[in-house]
């Protein structure tokens, strides 16, 4: 233990005067094991905060893709397509980004009701919360999977009516440390 953290104040230190890791006396190896356990942190440290904004009521899923009913998996801009929570209250959003649709961005915005029904965690500490949404064009079961030491997850909407199932990659935020753009409601 006391190996990397000289480790790491020797990167530090080599980052700060700009000298290189191999003026120094770091292998290649070191370097890459360093860069591993800090992101590894990272991700520990953004995981925390994914939880802890999920048990207050306050966050929001950005998705990075979507995927409806089978189709192919396709990339959105993560502002303008997401599921974000207060308290008891949901806004969902997909969007082009092109305009048109209902909420003039190519897609729909509305709001409703939600509840966490149950929150499970597996043997390998990935966290499932099932939620009801209730909302004005949206009533669905959504099953939130969250990866173990980290926001990055899964958002599935099983559609209660004739609507197709949708299913959405992206990461977990606190609401104050990510920004939407949200079309109008209809």
């Amino acid at each position: 233990m006391k190996r990397l953290f000289t480790l790491i104040a020797i990167l530090v230190f080599a980052f700060t005067t700009n000298l290189s890791a191999q003026e120094v006396g770091i292998s290649k190896k070191e370097q890459k094991a360093t860069k591993r356990m800090l992101e590894a942190q990272k991700d520990s440290i953004a995981g925390v905060m994914a939880k802890n904004a999920i048990e207050s009521g306050e966050w929001i899923f950005n998705a990075i893709s979507i995927n409806v009913s089978g189709g192919a998996m396709m990339n959105v801009p993560s502002n303008l397509n997401f599921l974000m929570v207060q308290g008891d209250q949901f806004t969902f959003q997909t969007s082009t980004g092109f305009g048109g649709g209902p909420n003039n961005m190519g897609g729909i915005t509305t709001t409703g009701l939600i509840k966490i029904e149950a929150v499970d965690v597996d043997r390998h500490g990935n966290i499932s919360y099932s939620l009801r949404l209730n909302g004005t064009l949206l009533n669905a079961t959504a099953t939130l999977n969250l990866q173990r030491n980290s926001n990055m997850g899964d958002l599935y909407l099983n559609m209660d009516r004739g609507a197709r199932n949708i299913s959405m990659t992206g990461a977990v935020y606190s609401l104050g440390s990510s920004q939407v753009f949200e079309g109008t409601l209809r």
